[in-house]
């Protein structure tokens, strides 16, 4: 398949949404990747390839922390800073082709997690070795790993459901049942399991979040007037700052700075102790926010929180 040299501009490459974006992001990783994705418009390179780039050197990257030696866990920061070079380049290349899909949504998330799943095992083993207990080790990394899925599955949630109802474009969410998530016999063993992984994050959002989930099915019906998400922009448009500590910048210098001091489990007790609690206070007061937007506007029942699990 062949694609015409000239590219749009990088000013035509949509991010999330300025308004969900890090700092970082938008100055270092979209620019660059940004770059990455215009010097592969013309080639064959497939935005599904980048994604799978992204994951072979973030699975490098991970690795290199196994290790107690500075210079390697240095290295391996380095290389998950270009990992995420290629996350960001591989969304942007799709925009440019105007071929994104929900399959390779799916398959980022998974990059995204083997990525993470790959570097808990590694300071796993490097606990180990360094004098834990292997069941004292695994059970660390165990709950560092549930409560980091769970803590990046808020923050997706959070800043996607401020693009659905106080922006009205840009969300992912998407409907539940999108013909490409809920084909009945999708085409390789693969994708069956991407969207099965896919249905069970979407699962886990919706308990988390089932006043919002509901708001943004209203969003997306277009049965939100202009008043209610301007509500909503300014009571949930003030959590999205918080994103920010529970993101994956964030992680990356709290992993390289863990490694590099000879500290690894500092990157656990931060996931399983402080992360933890801002999620539950995020997820709390963006419940709380869609609530009151819901009593703002009247006729709307949110549902009651389920937990967060």
């Amino acid at each position: 398949m062949a694609y015409d040299s000239a590219a749009p501009d990088a000013n035509d490459l949509a991010t999330k949404g300025e308004a969900v974006e890090e700092w970082l992001d938008l100055r270092f990783f979209r620019p660059i990747g940004a770059r990455i994705a215009r010097a592969a418009y013309p080639t064959r390179v497939s935005p599904d390839q980048l994604t799978l780039i992204c994951l072979l050197v973030g699975l490098v990257a991970g690795h290199l922390f196994l290790y107690d030696s500075p210079a390697l866990n240095a290295a391996g920061f380095v290389l998950f800073i270009i990992s995420d070079l290629f996350d960001s380049a591989d969304g942007q290349l799709a925009r440019l082709r105007r071929t994104s899909t929900r399959f390779g949504r799916i398959l980022d998330g998974v990059s995204d997690n083997g990525r993470f799943i790959n570097l808990y095992i590694s300071l796993c083993v490097r606990l180990v070795h360094g004098g834990w207990s292997v069941p004292g080790a695994f059970a660390l990394a165990l709950a560092a790993g549930l409560s980091h899925s769970t803590q990046s599955a808020a923050v997706d949630f959070i800043r996607h459901a401020f693009l659905a109802i106080g922006v009205g474009r840009g969300s992912e969410l998407g409907d539940a049942a999108d013909s490409e998530t809920t084909a009945a016999r999708p085409a390789s063993v693969l994708r069956r399991l991407a969207i099965g992984a896919y249905h069970a994050y979407t699962a886990r959002q919706r308990r988390m979040f089932p006043a919002t989930w509901a708001l943004v099915g209203l969003a997306e019906r277009g049965e939100l007037s202009a008043v209610a998400r301007g509500a909503y922009r300014q009571r949930a448009g003030r959590l999205l700052a918080a994103c920010a500590w529970l993101g994956q910048n964030l992680r990356f210098v709290i992993v390289g700075i863990a490694g590099v001091s000879g500290h690894p489990s500092a990157m656990l007790w931060a996931a399983l102790l402080p992360m933890n609690a801002l999620m539950i206070a995020l997820v709390l007061a963006q419940e709380r926010a869609t609530r009151r937007v819901c009593a703002l506007i009247g006729g709307v029942v949110a549902p009651e929180p389920v937990g967060i699990a």
